[in-house]
């Protein structure tokens, strides 16, 4: 037969008193962290007692007022105020310029995906003919800039002219 192996008595001692230490421990972090967060939240109290404002602007602010002097030409503008103001000369945007008729409307149709609306305007240079792509005239600076933003962001280079009157 064999022999039963018996655990010692003080094995289970050991082994409770450890568990008993764990538990111990666990209870004692508790104990810590709650009091830490208590803590936090007092200091966290007095700063904010410390930071409130001394006076309600929201009831001061309506009572305040400001004196600005305004030359004529900005009271001009501020009775219309407009960023779509007319520039003195219309301009336009040259695109591109080609001696073959495909090149510049493969151009034309690349700015009207982008949005913009584009001529295609054949001129004899040196006895060559060349179509230049053209976009505008633009009547206000709004559009312009507009226009201006969607060749740079498609890298579309372009020149600025004035338009014939």
């Amino acid at each position: 037969m064999a022999a039963e192996k018996t655990t010692s008595f003080w094995v289970w001692v050991f082994l409770i008193l450890m568990l008993a230490s764990f538990a111990a421990f666990i209870v004692f972090l508790d104990q810590k962290i709650v009091s830490s967060s208590r803590q936090q939240n007092a200091v966290e109290q007095q700063t904010d007692d410390r930071n409130k404002p001394r006076f309600d602007f929201y009831s001061v602010l309506p009572d305040r007022k400001v004196e600005i002097t305004i030359s004529e030409e900005q009271k001009e503008g501020i009775k219309n105020p407009s960023i779509n103001k007319t520039s003195g000369d219309k301009v336009l945007l040259q695109v591109g310029s080609f001696q073959s008729t495909g090149e510049a409307d493969s151009l034309k149709a690349e700015l009207a995906f982008l949005g913009l609306e584009a001529q295609v305007k054949s001129a004899v240079v040196n006895n060559d003919t060349w179509h230049r792509v053209q976009v505008g005239p633009f009547a206000n600076n709004s559009a312009l800039s507009r226009a201006k933003n969607l060749l740079l962001q498609n890298n579309i280079r372009y020149m600025q002219r004035s338009a014939p009157q």
